[in-house]
């Protein structure tokens, strides 16, 4: 099983258009998202794990399994860099 992230509660959204506007309540840092990263983020609005991302970015997008694995994994540890969101197990 691999691992599951959720955003974090100290987190808010937006949609604006087919974009994401994340501003971080702690920190005050607003973060603008597109594409890849947007669906990513809507997808998170409940506990998700990498596998099952990597499944519907893999059916919805013309990717291979391990490039997106690899970006998805790099986007996730930024994003829970930043305190966006968070590793649940």
């Amino acid at each position: 099983m691999s691992a599951t992230y959720r955003r974090s509660a100290a987190t808010m959204s937006a949609d604006v258009g087919d974009d994401v506007v994340a501003l971080h309540a702690d920190n005050g840092f607003a973060y603008g998202m597109e594409e890849v990263t947007a669906t990513v983020w809507r997808m998170l609005d409940e506990p998700r794990d990498l596998d099952t991302l990597v499944t519907r970015l893999t059916n919805e997008y013309d990717v291979e399994e391990a490039e997106c694995r690899a970006e998805v994994t790099a986007l996730l540890e930024q994003m829970t860099s930043e305190g966006l969101v968070e590793q649940v197990r």
